[in-house]
């Protein structure tokens, strides 16, 4: 049997279970979604001196965010979105598209999501715990790596290996 640390936010505290020690920082981004707009943008856009990322979804709405961050309570897992940060980013938006100026927020939210201090997911054995396996510290990337390390880390429990190689130094 196997247990795997796929904690996110709390990954370094489910490490310290088995006395390992691993450098995951749970923080909180915010982001919103407008209503929707007609079709206007393919790629994810992000602004290299000012907090953005914004991307147009299939259904018309745009998804808002830039790394600005929420009130996090890790003991109560409670967030607290600020509301006055996240109208920064609906200006940036405006002055960057400004056919987006009179768009409105349909919604705002933020998730708890683990980060490392390098960016990288820690994935590996516990080198106490020979059955504890560490996956967790996407630092806001685990949406999209996680179909392909699930499958890695399914082969490396079932036939000792994953067919992709991984940096193993926890």
């Amino acid at each position: 049997a196997f247990v795997i640390n796929s904690a996110g936010g709390w990954g370094g505290d489910v490490a310290s279970w088995v006395g390992d020690r691993i450098p995951v920082v749970p923080e909180a981004p915010m982001m919103m979604v407008t209503a929707r707009v007609a079709p206007f943008l393919k790629p994810v856009v992000g602004l290299a001196n000012r907090k953005l990322s914004f991307k147009q979804m299939e259904n018309g709405t745009v998804v808002i965010g830039g790394g600005r961050r929420a009130a996090i309570d890790t003991a109560s897992k409670a967030t607290r979105l600020d509301v006055t940060r996240q109208a920064e980013g609906a200006r940036t938006v405006a002055e960057v598209f400004p056919h987006m100026r009179d768009v409105p927020i349909a919604r705002m939210w933020c998730g708890v999501e683990g980060n490392t201090p390098d960016g990288l997911p820690v994935i590996g054995f516990s080198p106490s715990a020979p059955a504890f396996l560490h996956v967790c510290g996407f630092s806001g990337h685990g949406f999209q790596l996680s179909p392909i390390v699930g499958q890695l880390v399914a082969e490396w429990i079932v036939d000792g290996r994953p067919s992709l190689p991984f940096r193993d130094e926890l």
